[in-house]
């Protein structure tokens, strides 16, 4: 918890002040996610994948030429599905969490990569903090049952192009996030990952 507050005070007084400020992008994004659980440190492990949704807003503050800060505030369910087969049956359980996610990223932009400046590539990687909303077990064919919730926190890394498309300045990011912290009710020492793909215009 105090590692969240550290990280969401700072994004959100970015994100309310800023913008009145020169310079300063900001807009909206969104896509989709895929994730699962596994153990810490375990990048090969990428089983029982679950597809969901994200969505969230971002802030771009300069701090040079090329290096951005950029605080999100967004909104992605993570989760892993399991299956297993008893006296022939294949029962599916389903475990789903569901997240406030709060990414400050250092951004370094390149508009001259393919010698264009109407494509605008960059980098993403810091860390985030993750409020758990509602954290659910759903066993096949029984009603859904709430688990306790536990937050979390990783880092993101990622890479994305910007262009000009009907006049709008719209992004295209691909992200890679892990989670270093512990994620409750699991029989192992599961931690989240989640690869998204997102589509996103800056306002």
């Amino acid at each position: 918890m105090k590692t969240l507050k550290q990280l969401l005070i700072p994004a959100m007084i970015l994100m309310l002040v800023m913008p009145a400020m020169g310079q300063v992008n900001y807009g909206l994004r969104t896509g989709l996610a895929v994730s699962t659980l596994s153990d810490k440190g375990d990048l090969c492990d990428n089983s029982q994948a679950t597809l969901s949704w994200t969505a969230g807003a971002f802030l771009g503050v300069p701090v040079s030429n090329s290096f951005y800060i950029q605080p999100e505030l967004n909104y992605i369910r993570k989760g892993r599905s399991n299956e297993t087969t008893e006296l022939g049956t294949l029962l599916k359980t389903d475990y789903s969490l569901n997240y406030l996610q709060i990414p400050v990223l250092l951004q370094y932009r390149d508009n001259q990569l393919i010698g264009s400046e109407k494509y605008i590539f960059y980098i993403n990687a810091g860390p985030y903090a993750s409020l758990a909303l509602s954290d659910k077990v759903d066993p096949s064919g029984n009603a859904t049952v709430t688990a306790s919730k536990k937050n979390d926190w990783g880092a993101t890394f990622g890479i994305g192009m910007e262009t000009p498309i009907a006049g709008q300045q719209i992004r295209f990011d691909l992200r890679y996030d892990m989670g270093l912290s512990k994620i409750a009710n699991q029989p192992e020492d599961y931690r989240t990952k989640c690869l998204s793909l997102t589509v996103g215009i800056r306002l």
